[in-house]
């Protein structure tokens, strides 16, 4: 008796550190957000101050981390103007750059390399002038595709495949099939499954840093950033995962291991495997966390039951059909789990994906929106093909019930290799930023000057920074070239920023701005047109964010 209640009393200690530990994970990520946006900086981009400021301040709208060397402020004749390191504001959301004193007048170009609180990473850049016209505006052209970010995405394909081959087979089998749990075939699925998780989990952990501070492959050597990861609720979610790897290590070398206690106990660390995933993603990135993270944990495990079922299927069960009645059991049995994992991804997929898709139109003009509908399509092949294999495969068996090999091999491969394409979807769709967080197509807009038309061009029109293009037409369509062009742009709760239009050479004035929140913003322009006398006019234009 002392002995069952001491094993009790373990498990029930190491169920609540478990428990205590995900909780704390879910803690850290509970408040971050998805893909930062800049919503300001002091000095304002594209202003002119008459004295020269000893800092510069970026403000985000979530907390961020800030790279070594994630930012640089130079002068236009290529001299350095940073003084000293760079460092992030009470609460995270300010990044504060540090300046030389007593600059001399000119322009200057600040830039900032920031990681969100979901890993993405923002760069960017402003341009103010002392006592000088800031002439070229900064760069907002989104960043070059980064090696070590690509590999960090074929990571976590890895996990995801890994957790699904691992988890998935070794439900399966133990659920439906569980004469085949103990051969080697079976060994190496649930271990080959461990090891993508495992590897893509660490190989994310130490490419984080240097993907982020831009270091590329010497960083890692260097291990450039690896204290900084530790403290995002990526790192935390790594360092976690790898623990109940470890811990669930006897349980991969004998999946019916120990009595039902310790069964559950196993069953509780594979759910925190998939804990640790959701929360390294979109799921964190709003105030209903405390949904979409369990959404996405049931996401994840329909998923895993159904690529593992399928591979347990394709590479135990169909090989051992001899003709027993019991095979066309079997396979009634997986077509209702298989049904019913499909509608929990479905479901649970609707939900993570309405979250990410805002305004509806951006599922059609944002990457995040076109690769979510390739997912969907891919989905939908997937489960006519399973739909069709499962009823050939049953209507099609000889009358003693047993199935022919050779026909339900090629069916159920031809369905497991769309699944494989969904998890590469999948991965690339965790991968970008969510359509709501980067909706903000280039749109035109007219305003009246005197017998004249101001062609104005916003691009983009989300939260951040924008380019607004000015150009004149007559009333025939011809260009009007005016003196001077000046603006601001505000709304009813954001007083008039000041806008500085340089002209251009190949025609018409372009101005950089920052529109720090979503909504109707108003453009007030002065347009000197000289002897034909100076206008002002306004125009109207939606920011999203």
């Amino acid at each position: 008796m002392v002995r069952g209640g001491g094993r009790r009393a373990s498990l029930a200690s190491a169920a609540a550190v478990a428990v205590l530990v995900l909780w704390q994970l879910l803690a850290v990520a509970a408040p971050a957000s998805a893909h930062a946006v800049l919503v300001s900086s002091d000095p304002q981009d594209g202003s002119r101050v008459t004295s020269a400021p000893t800092r510069v301040t970026f403000t985000f709208d979530e907390a961020v981390q800030l790279p070594t060397d994630g930012t640089a402020a130079v002068s236009d004749k290529g001299g350095a103007a940073g003084r000293g390191a760079a460092m992030l504001g009470p609460g995270g959301h300010e990044v504060i750059v540090p300046l030389r004193a007593d600059l001399p007048d000119g322009a200057y170009t600040v830039s900032y390399r920031v990681v969100s609180a979901d890993g993405h990473i923002v760069t960017g850049a402003i341009r103010f002038g002392v006592n000088a016209d800031p002439t070229v505006a900064p760069d907002i052209a989104p960043a070059t595709v980064d090696p070590l970010q690509v590999i960090a995405g074929v990571a976590q394909g890895a996990v995801y495949l890994g957790v699904s081959i691992a988890g998935g087979t070794v439900l399966a089998l133990l659920v439906l099939w569980p004469r085949t749990r103990q051969g080697r075939t079976a060994a190496t699925l649930r271990w080959s499954g461990w090891v993508l998780v495992a590897c893509g989990t660490l190989v994310r952990l130490f490419i984080a840093g240097p993907a982020a501070a831009g270091s590329g492959w010497p960083g890692i050597v260097r291990l450039d950033g690896f204290a900084t990861t530790l403290h995002e609720a990526g790192g935390v979610a790594g360092l976690v995962r790898v623990a109940l790897l470890l811990a669930l290590v006897p349980w991969m070398t004998r999946p019916r291991r120990g009595a039902r206690g310790q069964r559950a106990l196993a069953a509780a660390l594979t759910v925190g495997v998939l804990v640790t995933i959701a929360v390294d993603g979109h799921a964190v990135g709003a105030s209903d966390w405390w949904l979409a993270v369990p959404a996405t944990v049931v996401h994840l495990a329909a998923m895993s039951m159904w690529i593992g079922g399928l591979c347990a299927l394709v590479t135990l069960v169909l090989p051992t059909i001899s003709g027993a009645a019991p095979d066309l059991t079997s396979m009634r049995r997986w077509s209702r789990v298989a049904f019913s994992s499909v509608a929990a991804l479905i479901i649970s997929g609707e939900y993570l994906a309405w979250r990410q898709i805002d305004p509806v139109e951006s599922i059609t003009a944002t990457a995040y929106g076109v690769t979510l509908l390739v997912k969907l399509a891919v989905v939908a092949v997937a489960l006519v093909l399973a739909v069709i294999s499962h009823r050939r495969l049953i209507r099609r068996a000889a009358p003693d019930g047993s199935i022919e090999r050779r026909r339900a091999k090629r069916l159920v491969g031809i369905e497991a290799a769309a699944t494989i394409v969904v998890v590469i979807v999948t991965t690339l769709l965790v991968s970008l930023p969510p359509a709501r967080t980067t909706y903000g197509p280039e749109t035109t807009v007219t305003a009246p000057v005197g017998t004249a038309s101001a062609v104005i061009t916003i691009d983009p029109t989300h939260t951040g920074p924008q380019r607004i293009s000015v150009r004149l037409e007559s009333a025939s369509g011809a260009d009007v070239e005016p003196k001077a062009v000046s603006g601001t742009i505000g709304t009813d709760s954001v007083s008039g920023v000041s806008l500085t239009f340089t002209r251009h050479s190949s025609g018409g004035w372009t101005s950089a701005a920052i529109a720090p929140i979503a909504g109707t913003w108003t453009l007030q322009l002065t347009v000197d047109l000289g002897d034909a006398g100076t206008y002002a006019t306004s125009a109207r234009y939606q920011v999203w964010g």
